[in-house]
């Protein structure tokens, strides 16, 4: 009885903290909705604070990836020259690497790229300019007033206009406030500087600790969870962590050699704006499905503004080498590297594009598709269970065509198969009458 009644007792604590822990989280909420503007203004400074710290963590996240290629490479001569491998000195060769390379390819850009990016600028600059006049009675004609109030702005420009932009910008008159406003902003720069710093190091420190990160993280969970919600939350992180990976690796390789190829193509036609076009294509090649039609468009109509047939040869290297991209590299290195249909990669991409730019698309599309791998999961989970199978109208259509094949399939083996059996038995049957007849001349000859 006593045993019974320490039992029902240690229930009875255990109910009483769960219905302490609702309270109280009740309270807190109510007092957080009651004063909304003071908690978004927390949690905004909260953002602020944490904010170098997140962009450190997005830093080493994208590094790590080609950094882990190195670390195998290690991995693999330690194991091959038989020695005792050393991860610590591997993760730092590893990174003092990845950014030489990195850092290698940014100068070659800056040396062979930019050079050709500016000449390219400067050349689409004396086109316009050259064909101005066409294209302000194009644009009169058509009733858009762009270019008017751009002269317009242009005509009124002059010193005191300037002296009102600065005085609208940083909001006073007088020369104090003024001096007061460049203060202030030295002081943002030197904030931006700091945050920049914090983001390096803590970017550092993630990189060269993340096996001891990724332990502790796994400690915590196990800890202060219940088993079967830490290894389910083991696995979504495993998950989001692959499927980040392979996107980034895989969409990142895959536009910068559509861009040298492109760029390769564009120099031996000798089109113009080959570097210019080439930096555009392989950025906006990031963009799965659309990217690529995007920066076609414009390399076209900047070949307009040469040439005609220029542009029509353009289009025709563009498609063939998008083709071939197409065919031979982007199955291979993209493939299924994120499993998402395209219908959800371009609503991923339109929503992430909306809201962040092109990082709200590198973060939504590898975003949606774990969210769909989580959510067909479940259901192909949950429709097990209940043994329920449901095919789609084409499914079934092409399971029914592809029984119809076999049947055909299988009666075409059957007929050869008979007449096969029907000559071998004629030829039986014609020797065994020669075996007859031959038999009957030997009798009658002995005879």
């Amino acid at each position: 009885m006593k045993g019974g009644f320490e039992t029902l007792e240690g229930s009875n604590k255990l109910t009483f903290k769960q219905y302490l822990i609702i309270a109280l989280s009740s309270v807190a909420l109510f007092v957080a909705l009651w004063n909304f503007e003071t908690t978004m203004s927390v949690v905004m400074s909260l953002v602020g604070y944490l904010t170098p710290l997140f962009a450190g963590a997005c830093v080493a996240f994208i590094i790590n990836v080609p950094m882990r290629g190195f670390e195998r490479f290690f991995a693999f001569l330690q194991r091959k020259l038989h020695v005792k491998a050393r991860h610590t000195l591997n993760t730092y060769l590893s990174l003092v690497l990845t950014v030489g390379v990195l850092a290698g390819i940014v100068m070659l850009f800056i040396n062979y790229m930019v050079p050709d990016i500016e000449a390219s600028v400067t050349a689409i600059a004396a086109k316009v300019k050259e064909n101005y006049p066409l294209i302000k009675d194009f644009l009169a004609e058509h009733d858009i007033k762009i270019l008017q109030e751009a002269e317009d702005f242009i005509n009124d420009f002059n010193a005191q206009s300037i002296m009102n932009i600065i005085k609208r910008i940083f909001g006073g008159d007088s020369t104090n406030e003024l001096v007061g406003s460049i203060i202030n902003a030295a002081g943002t720069t030197v904030s931006i500087v700091i945050s920049i710093f914090s983001c390096v190091v803590f970017s550092v420190y993630m990189i060269t600790g993340k096996k001891k990160l990724n332990v502790q993280a796994r400690q915590l969970i196990y800890a202060y969870t219940p088993k079967k919600f830490a290894e389910k939350s083991c696995y979504v992180g495993s998950l989001f962590f692959k499927t980040f990976s392979n996107f980034i690796s895989s969409q990142c390789l895959d536009a910068l050699l559509l861009a040298l190829i492109l760029f390769g193509a564009m120099s031996v036609f000798n089109l113009p704006y080959a570097g210019l076009i080439c930096v555009l294509t392989g950025i906006l090649a990031l963009i799965p499905y659309v990217g690529a039609i995007i920066s076609c468009v414009l390399g076209a109509i900047l070949m307009l503004l040469v040439s005609p047939v220029k542009a029509l040869i353009f289009l025709a290297v563009f498609l063939v080498v998008q083709q071939l991209e197409g065919q031979f590299i982007y199955p291979h290195l993209v493939g299924g590297s994120v499993g998402l249909p395209a219908i959800w990669t371009l609503l991923a991409a339109l929503v992430g594009g909306d809201m962040l730019g092109l990082f709200g698309i590198l973060f939504f599309i590898p975003f949606t598709a774990v969210i769909y791998a989580l959510i067909r999961d479940g259901a192909v989970r949950r429709l097990k269970e209940k043994g329920v199978v449901v095919e789609s109208p084409l499914d079934s259509e092409d399971r029914e065509k592809r029984r119809e094949q076999a049947e055909k399939r299988n009666r075409r083996i059957e007929e050869r198969r008979e007449r096969k059996n029907a000559k071998r038995r004629k030829k039986s049957y014609y020797y065994d009458d020669d075996d007859d007849g031959t038999g009957e001349d030997d009798e009658s000859g002995e005879e």
